[in-house]
């Protein structure tokens, strides 16, 4: 069995070395084969064009789709981000893979404000707006679809709400190691519970 793990730059793992990657982490934790196809930089919508050669041809077991970050940056909508990645579940569905729908990061505001960087189409605040949005969005999707959904988003804030800043990168975008170690255990502990995988 083999897990896909279809995103951007969140699963490539911008800044941190492959062994440190959630996907890699997750490879080690479950003791299954993992693929990284995180691309920096993608869309839903690349990663809709991308699916049939990265993922369907590869015959994996299940796919993680990870997406929506980078079209929010350019502000795109929301009804747009959730077609492309319904059309991916799918296609998956299609095809036997069983689709795991994650939920993007936050952001620390703050940091990502002081990089000298093309700022988001509508500035930081209101893209960590469209943020939550969308992780409300698809929450409510991944339910109305029926696929599991794996939260990336709840574990990067404190029990008090505020950002876990030890998480991030120092972009404020990106996760940090102690981040991508964080979502793989948040990923390891649904394919465990939900799918019994990585059980001795």
């Amino acid at each position: 069995m083999t897990i896909i793990c279809h995103g951007d730059s969140l699963t490539e793992g911008a800044d941190v070395e492959k062994a440190y990657t959630w996907p890699s982490l997750l490879e080690n934790m479950l003791k299954m084969p993992v693929v990284n196809r995180g691309i920096g930089g993608d869309t839903t919508g690349g990663m809709l064009s991308r699916f049939s050669f990265d993922v369907v041809q590869k015959a994996p077991r299940f796919v993680i789709l990870l997406g929506g970050t980078n079209d929010v940056w350019w502000d795109l909508a929301l009804n747009l981000i959730q077609a492309n990645l319904f059309s991916m579940v799918c296609q998956a569905q299609h095809y036997n893979i069983a689709p795991v729908l994650a939920l993007p990061l936050s952001i620390w505001v703050e940091k990502a404000q002081t990089q000298d960087c093309e700022p988001p189409a509508k500035g930081y605040a209101h893209f960590s707006g469209r943020l939550q949005a969308l992780v409300k969005a698809l929450t409510a999707s991944a339910k109305e679809w029926e696929v599991a959904l794996l939260d990336f988003y709840s574990p990067f804030f404190d029990d008090q709400g505020k950002i876990r800043t030890d998480y991030f990168s120092d972009d404020g975008l990106h996760a940090s190691r102690n981040g991508h170690f964080r979502m793989s255990q948040a990923a390891a502990a649904l394919f465990r519970d939900v799918f019994n995988c990585g059980m001795a």
